[in-house]
């Protein structure tokens, strides 16, 4: 109730949140549209974790890292790309060139000349690195559609992308709206070595802006819009899914198939400081899916489950990990990347699968309102040679 009755007051100060209020160069970049195949291809890359050990080891997992990327923009030519999280090590880079790995990171982006946006990791902001200078680097590039969070809104990249139909058959209305999301976590820009003193949870206030802004956009275009949303640390509700909904621990489901190899998975906060955030989801007419990295062993959809203290009275999306694609980070799994494919009839359909950096694909689902019951092989990637 207290949650519900702080929204209300933040709407009646809706226009302190209008999305006017996010800076970006966006009134000069084209409007993303659907191809020509009247789709709209996504790849995700998640956990790069460039700069590590930048005198030693962690040269050659840069290299294979631009590897990786440079394969799967060959293999899938998506329309536009996500990097969900963790882009740099912060904690591994010096101050003189922190922020310079965010042209090292984009490099292959900007060869395939490929548009992306950004959500930002814990590991985004350590001692030599913070998300302002990160964003200050990242909106250089014309490319990048990387915006940053309004005043007054904690983190950084806190913002939406509407998508829109080709021009050809556009009504000036989008036809989907992508919402990005900072979970935050970290430390402040040059705190005391070993802090990590910045929450690592969307926020109440997040959550607030998130139900003022849909307001705004509703009486803007005269109706809710399907949706995804992307945020680096998973919410709880993954953790309630792994414990509750997938096969034992460290195993695949036949009905949620992806690898499911960090158990327990790490959630924002302590699994409570993120329930407003949560409850705003699901309360968000037409949302479709969640998106996050952050765990590298884990790389399952699922449906959303019964989490303790959101009631399920609106939307029930779906929740996918991305999959761990940098060399650098924890883990020794396949490097990959999970893509979706938008599509729109009477309603937008999404498809997804990840491909494996040796070119195969893995777990191709539909995530409708049979998923969850259909039964799908298990192929997690940990298969395939590299």
């Amino acid at each position: 109730m207290f949650f519900l009755t702080l929204v209300s007051r933040w709407l009646a100060a809706v226009p302190r949140f209008s999305s006017t209020a996010t800076y970006s160069k966006a009134a000069q970049q084209p409007l993303l549209r659907l191809n020509a195949h009247n789709e709209f291809h996504i790849a995700i890359f998640a956990d790069l974790h460039y700069g590590e050990e930048e005198d030693g080891w962690g040269i050659n997992q840069d290299v294979n890292s631009t590897r990786v990327m440079n394969d799967i923009l060959g293999f899938e030519d998506p329309d536009f790309v996500i990097l969900n999280g963790d882009l740099i090590t912060g904690e591994n880079t010096f101050l003189t060139n922190s922020t310079k790995y965010l042209d090292v990171v984009v490099k292959p982006l900007v060869k395939h000349n490929v548009r992306w946006s950004s959500t930002y990791g814990n590991h985004d902001s350590q001692f030599n690195l913070s998300r302002e200078a990160l964003f200050k680097e990242e909106d250089k590039y014309f490319l990048s559609y990387t915006q940053h969070s309004p005043v007054g809104i904690p983190g950084i990249t806190n913002y939406y992308l509407p998508l829109y139909a080709q021009e050809k058959d556009c009504n000036g209305t989008p036809i989907a709206i992508l919402w990005f999301f900072d979970s935050q976590g970290g430390s402040e820009f040059q705190a005391p070595a070993g802090s990590q003193n910045i929450p690592n949870w969307v926020e109440p206030s997040i959550a607030v802006w998130f139900l003022a802004e849909q307001a705004i956009l509703k009486k803007k275009w005269g109706k809710s819009l399907p949706s995804l949303a992307f945020v680096h640390i998973p919410p709880t509700a993954f953790l309630t899914v792994q414990n509750n909904l997938l096969a034992n621990a460290g195993e695949e489901s036949i009905h949620f198939p992806g690898l499911n190899d960090d158990v327990p998975l790490a959630a924002e906060g302590d699994g409570m400081q993120d329930v407003p955030f949560m409850q705003a989801l699901v309360n968000t007419p037409g949302l479709h899916s969640v998106y996050s990295g952050h765990d590298h062993g884990d790389a399952w959809c699922a449906n959303w489950p019964n989490v303790a203290g959101v009631v399920n009275n609106g939307s029930t999306p779906h929740v996918c990990f991305s999959k761990h694609t940098g060399y650098g980070g924890y883990g020794n799994w396949n490097r990959g990347s999970r893509n979706l494919k938008l599509s729109f009839g009477k309603e937008m359909e999404v498809e997804t699968w990840v491909r494996m950096e040796n070119e195969a694909i893995v777990q191709r689902v539909g995530l409708n309102e049979t998923y969850g019951t259909d039964v799908y092989p298990l192929e997690d990637g940990e298969n395939y040679p590299i």
